[in-house]
């Protein structure tokens, strides 16, 4: 690749690929929507190297300054590589009009199972495999032409293992429209500075429109001041997600003042006593969905049953399928019941109960007659006592429903459950069953027959080749695994 560049213009037509591939009729740049920052350099490393494979191609970098060719060798691979990192950036912003979404993602996280991804890109499980991304990169946000690219921007993912400052808050001046932003430390290092999380405060308060803002496993020690930029944001902000741990600090100490959130999700979290009552004087009055997954709470009070207390009136998801909280023999969890006194518009509802919990449930589908789909999780529990229970109500909506607990039931207790109910199920699931075998999986197909649409079943029980047959014939997406079960009582917190 060749170039003939002034220092303040630069052409589509410097750029001369020494091949012999004929010019594409195509303009690619001003389709481009997306571009990840360490592709691009994965990418370019692999084609020098490759380059220098081919023994009989006369491959020239061309500069104002010099002329190389790839097969002398030596050490100048690198700045050939950072040369054309920076050709090429100046290139993207001048002629990608089109450009939506810039990533940063070193641990390809993002586009690994993404099918448009080049697959000669290697895949990098390990932050400490990664080579930094050369400054020429991430100095695209100061190149001519980065005004009218980058500012088009309305996704940011950034993934780095280090610290990329200039980048940010060269990016905070000329993207300001960004509807998402993902901030994911999980492969990043240990040189954690406040200095520097708050350039990514600045990226975050600098924007007009922001929407979505997740953040992964960021270090606690840098997270207010990358959160300080959250308040700003308060107007137009509508889905907040975190994962991961927190010490010494509490999320919701900027959490409780964006009130107009809509979506609200918290994944392998760990909170501290201090924050009930922070929450307790929070409210979200838009509130529509409720996420907590793999949470621990270090007292016996459930923080999200807080929030839902609050601000549960237009909740139609909530999603509570597995915590944990001190061990306590006289507490009995009341999430259920106040689910179902707080949630009367509740659609989607995911939860992990013990049998001391099983009449809050039955209260809830009395509570919840808009229920459409519901995936109940649990420990070892007889289980035939709540179907019947539930059974007593109808549920005209009830299109999906799992069950993912060692629960013993019957055939029968499974019938009655479906027929007076008059449940419209279109999707049915069973998994980490001890009980399910041939005789539940028949009444299923006798009960719905081709009205399913998907099966899924795990269970230490065998179903007989001629029921797995029939079912197959019967259900268009339908699975079955057969699993053991170690331990009872696997799942209970």
């Amino acid at each position: 690749m060749a170039h003939n560049q002034t220092s303040t213009s630069i052409d589509m037509q410097d750029f001369v690929v020494w091949t012999t591939a004929s010019p594409t009729t195509f303009n690619y740049l001003s389709f481009l929507r997306h571009i990840d920052l360490n592709d691009l350099f994965l990418a370019l490393t692999d084609g020098v190297k490759y380059l220098r494979t081919k023994q009989d191609l006369n491959f020239v970098i061309a500069s104002q300054h010099s002329t190389s060719q790839l097969k002398n060798g030596g050490n100048w691979e690198n700045e050939v590589i950072q040369e054309m990192a920076r050709d090429i950036c100046k290139l993207l912003v001048l002629h990608c009009s089109n450009m939506r979404d810039m990533s940063i993602d070193m641990a390809n996280r993002k586009w690994s199972s993404d099918s448009y991804r080049c697959s000669s890109i290697p895949n990098i499980s390990f932050w400490i495999t990664c080579r930094e991304i050369p400054d020429e990169l991430l100095l695209i946000p100061t190149y001519r032409g980065a005004d009218n690219c980058l500012s088009q921007l309305v996704e940011f993912y950034w993934g780095a293992t280090h610290w990329t400052s200039e980048f940010l808050v060269a990016l905070s001046k000329v993207s300001r429209r960004l509807r998402k932003i993902v901030i994911n430390m999980s492969n990043f290092g240990r040189n954690e500075s406040n200095e520097h999380a708050r350039n990514m405060g600045k990226l975050i308060n600098a924007q007009t429109a922001l929407q979505d803002i997740q953040f992964i496993k960021c270090k606690p020690r840098v997270l207010p001041a990358i959160m300080f930029g959250l308040r700003s944001q308060q107007k137009t902000l509508r889905r907040f997600y975190f994962q991961g741990m927190v010490k010494d600090w509490s999320v919701f100490s900027e959490l409780v003042h964006l009130t107009n959130l809509q979506e609200m999700s918290f994944v392998q979290a760990n909170f501290r006593c201090s924050e009930v009552e922070m929450i307790s004087a929070s409210h979200f009055p838009k509130l529509t969905k409720l996420v907590f997954n793999v949470a621990w709470f270090r007292f016996p009070i459930i923080i999200p049953e807080i929030i839902i207390k609050n601000s549960g009136k237009k909740i139609t998801t909530f999603s509570l399928p597995q915590y944990y909280y001190p061990s306590c023999d006289d507490f009995v969890p009341t999430v259920a019941l106040s689910v179902a006194k707080y949630c009367p518009n509740l659609v989607h509802f995911e939860y992990f109960a013990k049998k001391k919990e099983f009449p809050q449930l039955v209260l809830l589908f009395a509570s919840c007659p808009l229920l459409e789909k519901v995936m109940i999780a649990g420990c070892d529990e007889e289980a035939d006592d709540l179907l019947l229970q539930l059974a007593n109500h109808e549920l005209p909506n009830l299109s999906e429903f799992g069950i993912a607990a060692q629960w013993t039931f019957s055939p029968l207790s499974l019938e009655t459950f479906f027929v007076k109910s008059k449940a419209p199920l279109k999707s049915f699931s069973v998994s980490l069953s001890s009980c399910f075998a041939d005789e539940h999986m028949n009444v299923v197909l006798r009960c719905f027959g081709d009205a399913l649409t998907r099966v899924h079943v795990e269970t230490s029980r065998e179903i007989s080749k001629k029921t797995v047959t029939k079912a197959n014939k019967h259900i268009h997406d339908f699975s079955y695994k057969m699993i053991e079960i170690f331990e009872p009582g696997l799942l209970c917190r």
